[in-house]
């Protein structure tokens, strides 16, 4: 692989890392973990040689944002494709930055996805119909209470509220799906030593238990985390399989999809919410489904 024949985006990525005082191996790993077949280390190689690193303090930026990626890339149509660097996206009163973007898990950073009074006005009217969280039996279908998920949360039906349903089409416009194909949103709070293990977000066919889930809208394909608040420490989302972490930051939201437009499931989306440490987290959760999802109100 020659690094003349890359995307321009990924070039300046390299040369980017380099100049930072990132290492060989860092870079090679980065790029490995984001998808990349081993023969790119020829073309770190070339861009080694022809933008030797300066003296500069070495940064992380390679180890936390593996690698922007073209929009040629995305390996899921059905999704808007997204490149980090992207300039702003207008999306109604919000100026939406694509942070970062990679390949393989399709993961997506978005800052400034919503404004600071939103995710107030998200927390409180949330706050007091807080339950304990569950999870489906994958065996029996039913709902329960596990060690693996210790946070509480609520709900809001499609267009619930004004804000809810501003919110929702604002997620339609900037992934390019229906806002009917989206589950209820999810309000989900971690106070201290709350977590959720990790997990897999789509519903595993071959398990009894998930039909009934997935006889309602389909398989889920993609999840948008809305994060409405900082934490003090921990309470990150966790991508276990590929080394990545990303540290809740209010107003930012985290996209990621895990079934391609042929049915195969991504099992690198393996995911979870790290335990909080101090201080509390709260997000908002949307589920998409390959189809359309049944209107749901408490």
């Amino acid at each position: 692989m020659e690094f003349a024949e890359l995307e321009p985006e990924l070039q300046q990525w390299m040369r980017s890392a380099i100049k930072g005082g990132q290492s060989r191996a860092t870079v090679v790993d980065a790029l490995l973990k984001a998808g990349y077949q081993p023969a790119i280390a020829n073309a770190v190689d070339q861009c080694f040689h022809a933008y030797p690193p300066t003296d500069a303090v070495p940064g992380t930026d390679a180890k936390r944002n593996p690698v922007a990626v073209s929009s040629q890339q995305n390996p899921d149509t059905r999704f808007r494709a997204f490149s980090a660097g992207t300039s702003k996206i207008k999306l109604g009163a919000q100026q939406v930055d694509v942070h970062f973007a990679i390949r393989h898990p399709n993961i997506v950073l978005f800052a400034n996805f919503l404004a600071e009074w939103e995710c107030e006005a998200l927390v409180e009217m949330s706050r007091p119909h807080l339950t304990p969280s569950r999870v489906v039996n994958a065996q029996h279908g039913e709902f329960e209470l596990k060690p693996s998920r210790t946070s509480g949360g609520t709900h809001f039906a499609r267009g619930e509220t004004p804000l809810i349903a501003d919110i929702e089409a604002r997620i339609a416009r900037l992934l390019g799906v229906p806002d009917t194909h989206g589950e209820p949103l999810q309000i989900l709070h971690y106070p201290v030593s709350a977590e959720y293990r990790p997990h897999y977000d789509f519903f595993d066919p071959e398990k009894p238990g998930n039909q009934e889930v997935l006889a309602s809208g389909g398989q889920r394909i993609g999840t948008l985390i809305m994060y409405l608040s900082d934490v003090e420490s921990g309470g990150a989302t966790v991508f276990p399989n590929i080394g990545l972490e990303v540290q809740p930051q209010k107003g930012a939201a985290l996209f990621f999809s895990y079934m391609s437009e042929h049915g195969k499931l991504d099992f690198q989306s393996l995911h979870g919410g790290s335990p909080v440490l101090a201080g509390e987290k709260w997000i908002a959760t949307k589920w998409l489904r390959t189809a359309e999802y049944p209107m749901y109100r408490a």
